[in-house]
């Protein structure tokens, strides 16, 4: 099965599945942004294949494989991306637990796929790069030679980081906006929100200007990241968008570990959001259950998260995270590493204690049979 490539998000195919986002959600470009970098990911899946001697034509068993090759066991979520990418793209095909390989050869290069990406719009340019790092680093993660958090983490890439999740990256804003959005509408006036994983601030950055232009403008807003580069940064970005009369803070929070371990009240947020972070939960259901907690009578919780295809289906984009241990960690009896399908998160939080949760777009699963690559989306839960 060939890749379906992405339509105008104006056309009349998505149109009406859209009716319930704002306009102002996705950059004019957007769709050919999109198609570039699908043809783009397309081909690197293909030259990582071809990097790690993957046999074309000769039927293999995934986990036969990476015994014979010595890779690390936790590895086994990157050759997963791997494979359910190439069969993505149509060049690979499983049947049972073997997998066939089509020849790898005959397409055109990535670099030359990239620097026609950057061409046609240079504000792209982050998410090829970190695209591109990933891919040089799989041999060696496979391998157990370095950890996929050195290999992508580190001085000298933090500013691609930045840049990556930056709202002027268009590969990566609707994230932000979409979030922003549902948290607009969850809403009351003057806003107690906390924000937990926030990253270089982006996000803040787009829920903060939504609330205001909406006359919501926040109380208070908590700004919180464990990790300290991104806490200072995000801080700055957070504040610079937000108008003196914000009661605003900025601190360490991990979400894997108690509030009221980390000096947060329960019951003092109308508001608490999150931008692709709580995916990222070691014991999903009592992170929930923990962020619920903070909550104040009527208040909400917006998840700004990945949405993974039905069926555990491939996220095209997830080859960076993969690598990583603290994704990987999250795998777990009756769910994948990383980001979860839409049923998985409903399960999740209604376990939590959530009886009312919304989805925007509520047409996503139609979106996704237009164009597979739309995993972008928010969920509001009470």
């Amino acid at each position: 099965m060939s890749r379906r490539l992405p339509v105008p998000l104006s056309s009349s195919m998505f149109g009406p599945l859209l009716d319930d986002l704002p306009e102002d959600i996705f950059d004019p470009g957007f769709a050919g942004a999109c198609e570039r970098l699908d043809h783009y990911v397309g081909a690197l899946a293909r030259e990582v294949g071809r990097d790690l001697s993957l046999s074309p034509g000769e039927p293999f068993d995934a986990d036969r494989l990476m015994d014979e090759r010595g890779w690390a066991p936790p590895s086994r979520a990157t050759v997963e991306w791997l494979l359910g990418t190439l069969e993505l793209y149509g060049v690979a095909r499983r049947d049972g637990h073997e997998w066939l390989v089509a020849d790898l050869d005959g397409h055109p290069p990535s670099a030359a796929l990239r620097a026609a990406a950057v061409e046609a719009d240079p504000s792209v340019a982050p998410a090829y790069e970190v695209m591109a790092l990933a891919a040089r680093a799989v041999p060696d993660v496979l391998a157990g030679k370095i950890r996929g958090e050195e290999a992508l983490f580190g001085p000298q890439t933090m500013g691609l980081w930045f840049s990556y999740f930056s709202n002027d990256n268009p590969l990566y804003a609707p994230s932000n906006r979409i979030a922003a959005a549902a948290a607009a509408r969850a809403a009351g006036p003057a806003p107690r929100v906390l924000e937990v994983g926030g990253g270089g601030g982006s996000a803040a950055q787009e829920i903060g200007r939504r609330l205001v232009a909406d006359g919501k403008t926040p109380w208070l807003y908590h700004f919180t990241e464990l990790q300290p580069a991104f806490l200072r940064r995000g801080a700055r970005m957070a504040q610079a968008v937000l108008p003196p009369a914000t009661a605003f803070k900025a601190f360490r929070y991990d979400i894997n570990e108690p509030p009221w371990t980390q000096e947060v009240e329960a019951r003092q947020y109308d508001l608490v959001v999150a931008v692709n972070t709580v995916h990222l939960a070691r014991d999903l259901p009592a992170t929930l259950a923990m962020l619920r907690s903070l909550l104040a009578e009527g208040g909400g919780l917006v998840l700004g998260e990945l949405i993974r295809p039905a069926g555990n289906g491939t996220v095209h984009l997830e080859l960076p995270f993969s690598l990583l241990s603290s994704y990987r960690e999250t795998a777990g009896e009756g769910r994948p590493a990383g980001f979860l399908t839409e049923a998985m998160w409903r399960r999740a939080l209604h376990e939590a204690g959530f009886q009312q949760v919304e989805l925007l777009p509520a047409q996503l699963s139609r979106c996704v049979e237009a164009y597979p690559g739309f995993y972008c989306a928010a969920l509001t839960a009470r």
